[in-house]
């Protein structure tokens, strides 16, 4: 994306991004990606009493069945949800799930995306107002933004994924897609 920049607009940079996520890099990429997400294990220091032991157990039968981190674009904070999210994709197969995981993925890619979008917009904005002395007032104030856990990707560390795909080829060339 770096040597496709800049970008005109907020869309042109996702429409890039989307192009690249789910039709240019290899399955490799994807499954990096979604080994270095510990969504559930995230949400389990949140959660209490049975939903913690349930995330608990689906952490480690997810990992087990399909060779990644379970990635889901859920707030963190809502462990019942997230339960009954990865409850339900449990049953699915090794393809659904790619597929399922990807656009959870890219749905995080897009919210990145936009924050990052959001940030040069106003930076830009104020290296305009200081050259012409101009002031720019803030659009929204810091208590206006609620915080998202979910947003945010923290990395734990790297367990490399157990899927036995050509990784050097993309999804459609694999016949995910």
């Amino acid at each position: 994306m770096i040597e496709a920049s800049p970008f005109s607009s907020l869309e042109q940079s996702r429409s890039f991004a989307r192009d690249l996520w789910f039709n240019k890099l290899p399955i490799q990429s994807w499954l990096d990606t979604f080994s270095a997400h510990m969504h559930l294990l995230d949400a389990i220091t949140i959660a209490r009493g049975d939903i913690r032991e349930a995330l608990l157990q689906f952490a480690t039968k997810y990992r087990k069945k399909f060779g990644f981190g379970f990635v889901t674009s859920t707030n963190l904070r809502l462990s019942q949800q997230i339960l009954e999210e990865v409850q339900a994709r449990y049953q699915n197969s090794l393809q659904v799930e790619l597929e399922t995981a990807s656009r959870e993925e890219f749905i995080l890619i897009e919210r990145g995306l936009t924050k990052l979008w959001e940030r040069l917009s106003r930076e830009n904005t104020l290296d305009v107002s200081e050259e012409t002395g101009e002031v720019v007032q803030d659009s929204m104030l810091e208590e206006d933004v609620a915080p998202d856990s979910s947003d945010e990707v923290v990395s734990k560390g790297h367990q490399p994924s157990i899927i036995t795909f050509d990784l050097n080829k993309t999804p459609e060339e694999n016949d995910i897609c």
